[in-house]
């Protein structure tokens, strides 16, 4: 390594441990509620106003993406600030987000997916209707989760969040089922070159009808004793415009999930099936005018267990299947896509190392979850990777044997996580690693390492 490059590096490490400094050593002892922006500002009745703040460093080594550098390193910054206000049945949020990146190389590859700089990512009005106020309609930009976060989410580790544009209502029955719809623009993150990646330049984001997104989501959490029962449906349909290239998606995603929660001394166990059917392009170039026949398929199967132990230990054993292209010269795919769902909870971490995707993909796993204390909580994650189909790229790598015969083993990894509430709602500490012991499409061997700090008011 250079003398810049371990500059950089200690830059990042000094900059973490000063968010330590930055608080009384009186601050370190736990308080009974977290303290709040809000408690220190006189505010009139109705609004409220919080910050949120992380910082995190990561570090890669041996990279498995096609065209990435062997070795990289990016501080990733997010800062939100969120503003609400409301009276009697009328609601309104601003959230503003500044989402930027230091360290990182001219030879980095930059996403949108790291870099967003000083926008919205939240401008809504709305109303609470009904005599306990339990349909809620809003208009504007927004981001949620939905359901089990796998085709609906607010991103949490990745530094850039899912934003959209257009109305979204939720229902909650007096018979505890939850109903959601939503009518949206997806909110195009920009800018999306790497010089002003590599800058943070700043450059308003926007949405169009390039891109449309529907959804219906509903909860019935009796309908089986014990049990939780989701059903829903996602379309998106896009369209080429003078600004934008799509793949010209346009197909329905529909499905359901089954689930007991964790409970101490009891088994938990989650059944998700997704189906997809419609059309779309196998590129975004402007002379790929061939509609492909879409047919995908998702399944997610785990069974656990929660120790009745202090540490709340908790074991679980799952597998995930998502489709892919069994044949790359066809008329068909057959490649699952997972819409605006994060992989970070399943398939480890999103940042520098982001090989995996549910898409083309057979992964069985064990992970395994305990409490130290209240305030400290253990993360321990092994997998095996097998490609659902050989001739079909694997993630976002970028690798790809057409013929097949690399084979459909790709390996194993394994993951660790530490979090410590050093100040339980105000102020946490996480970090965690992935290494990655590939083969056939790549022999490299991964090794990544982050740590962040959160500060909440």
């Amino acid at each position: 390594m250079n003398s810049l490059g371990k500059r950089k590096i200690d830059t990042a490490f000094a900059l973490l441990l000063l968010s330590f400094l930055l608080f009384p050593s009186s601050f370190l002892f736990a308080t009974e509620n977290p303290w709040r922006i809000n408690d220190a500002i006189n505010l009139e009745d109705g609004f409220s106003f919080g910050i949120v703040q992380r910082t995190r460093f990561e570090n890669i080594a041996d990279n498995v993406q096609l065209g990435a550098s062997k070795n990289d390193q990016v501080l990733a910054i997010r800062t939100l600030l969120n503003a609400q206000y409301s009276k009697g049945g009328f609601t309104s949020q601003i959230e503003f987000a500044d989402i930027r990146q230091e360290l990182a190389d001219k030879d980095s590859i930059l996403k949108s997916r790291t870099v967003n700089a000083a926008d919205f990512l939240q401008a809504n009005v709305g109303y609470r209707f009904g005599t306990h106020q339990n349909t809620w309609v809003r208009l504007g930009r927004f981001s949620e989760d939905w359901g089990s976060r796998r085709l609906m989410a607010r991103n949490r580790f990745r530094n850039t969040i899912n934003a959209f544009d257009g109305l979204v209502a939720h229902h909650d029955g007096d018979n505890g089922v939850q109903t959601r719809f939503m009518a949206t623009q997806v909110v195009r993150r920009l800018p999306g070159d790497f010089a002003n990646l590599l800058d943070n330049e700043i450059k308003s984001d926007e949405s169009s009808d390039a891109q449309q997104f529907y959804g219906f989501h509903t909860s019935f959490p009796n309908l089986f004793d014990a049990f939780t029962t989701e059903a829903f449906y996602y379309s998106i349909k896009e369209k080429d415009t003078n600004k934008v290239r799509t793949r010209n998606k346009n197909f329905d995603s529909m499905g359901f999930r089954l689930r007991k929660p964790p409970r101490a001394g009891e088994f938990e166990f989650e059944i998700e099936t997704i189906f997809q059917t419609g059309k779309r392009r196998g590129s975004t170039a402007v002379t790929d005018t061939t509609n492909l026949d879409h047919r995908a398929y998702f399944q997610y199967l785990m069974l656990g267990y929660t120790f009745d132990v202090p540490s709340n230990l908790r074991l679980q054993i799952e597998i995930d299947y998502a489709s892919g292209d069994n044949d790359p010269f066809d008329q068909d795919t057959e490649r699952f896509d997972s819409l605006f769902g994060p992989t970070t909870f399943e398939f480890a971490v999103v940042g520098l190392y982001d090989p995996f995707n549910r898409s083309n993909i057979l992964t069985p796993g064990i992970r395994l979850f305990a409490d130290f204390s209240p305030d400290v909580s253990l993360m321990a994650s092994y997998r095996h990777w097998w490609l659902a189909d050989a001739q079909d790229s694997w993630g976002r790598t970028g690798l790809r044997d057409r013929s097949g015969r690399s084979g459909r083993y790709l390996g194993q990894h394994l993951q660790l996580r530490l979090r410590w509430d050093v100040i339980p709602g105000n102020f946490r500490i996480e970090t965690g690693g992935v290494y990655l012991d590939s083969k056939n499409l790549s022999n490299k061997e991964p090794k990544y390492f982050y740590t962040s700090a959160t500060f909440t008011f």
